[in-house]
This record gives structure tokens, C-alpha cells and sequence, in this order.
């Protein structure tokens, strides 16, 4: 059985109370993994770049001239 088609097929030839217990574990199992998937993304932080100190070192002090201010005042 590899297939999901194939595992429903047998799922559905099961008695009501095996199926149960089935899912029943099934729900247990998913319910770890999701807390275990929760709990590792949690710990792992992502860091972003610090785009203003990018640009402080790229331009220094200097103040640039809003572009799209400029455009629309043309435009006028």
C-alpha cells in the first residue's frame, strides 16, 4: 500500500470499531508531529537584512531627492 486510493480501500474493508481506534491514532500522531514541526520553527529566527544600515553605508548622510515627488510635480 503506497498509494492513497490504495490505503483507503482498505480502510473502508475495516470493521466501524477498528477504524476508529485507527483514527483515533492516527489524530494522536499528526497532533506530535504538528507541536514537534510548531516547536522547531519557533526556535529558528530569521534574520533580515538591515536595509538602513545598508544604505548608510552605501550613501552616508546624503539625502536623496524623493524621485516620485519629482515626477508627479513635472507631470503638473
Amino acid at each position: 500500500m503506497s498509494t492513497v486510493a490504495e490505503i483507503e480501500a482498505v480502510l473502508r474493508q475495516l470493521p466501524v470499531r477498528e477504524a476508529q481506534r485507527i483514527t483515533q491514532w492516527l489524530q494522536k500522531h499528526l497532533e506530535q508531529e504538528g507541536d514537534t514541526q510548531t516547536t522547531s520553527a519557533s526556535q529558528t529566527r530569521l534574520r533580515l537584512p538591515d536595509y538602513a544600515a545598508r544604505r548608510r553605508a552605501i550613501l552616508g548622510d546624503k539625502v536623496l531627492r524623493d524621485m516620485v515627488l519629482l515626477g508627479r510635480e513635472q507631470e503638473r
